[in-house]
């Protein structure tokens, strides 16, 4: 397998659990009622199986700072994770659980060297989309989707906060205006 099919089949992996989470967790914009023990889960999160997984996985790495999901209005569901740095970003590609979402589409995750262009102690926020569809619109994935990305970013200087932000508050983002 050459170098771009084992990214593609790493985005599938990812995207599956994405996409078998939102299914069986939910309907599309149907959050799961609050309740005294659990609050309001957002759209395309999930109840368990799945979502759970991918989300303990990501948060046993040491140097993941928070993960969050999300659907948005055009239909993509998001899962979005932060990482103390490109290391730790790193750690969750060799993670068991990564290991084994990469591996139910048959690729190798150790035949790649993620993130090889990002120094060590660089800040690392990973954003996985999938939009589900009517018809199967990604050869070999197991359900009908018409997108799957998965996309790293890092902080840019700035930016205003009143009452909390996105990221969890230890990822660095300088020059921060916080009200």
């Amino acid at each position: 397998m050459n170098r771009k099919s084992i990214a593609f089949a790493s985005i599938i992996g990812a995207a599956g659990l994405i996409a078998v989470s939102s299914v069986i967790a939910q309907p599309a914009g149907q959050p799961e009622p609050a309740t005294a023990a659990q609050p309001a889960r957002a759209p395309g999160a999930g109840a368990g199986g799945f979502a759970t997984l991918l989300t303990q996985g990501l948060m046993s790495v040491d140097g993941c700072l928070g993960v969050e999901a999300a659907q948005t209005q055009s239909g993509k569901n998001v899962i979005i994770a932060w990482f103390r740095d490109a290391k730790a970003a790193r750690e969750w590609y060799n993670h068991p659980v990564h290991r084994r979402m990469v591996g139910m589409v048959g690729a190798d995750p150790g035949a790649s060297k993620p993130l090889e262009h990002v120094a060590d102690d660089t800040p690392v926020m990973v954003m996985a989309t999938i939009t589900p569809s009517d018809k199967p619109g990604v050869e070999g994935f197991p359900m009908p989707i018409s997108q799957i990305s998965i996309e790293l970013y890092t902080s840019l200087p700035g930016g205003a906060a009143i009452n909390g932000r996105l990221a969890p508050e230890a990822f660095p983002v300088e020059h921060m205006d916080t009200y």
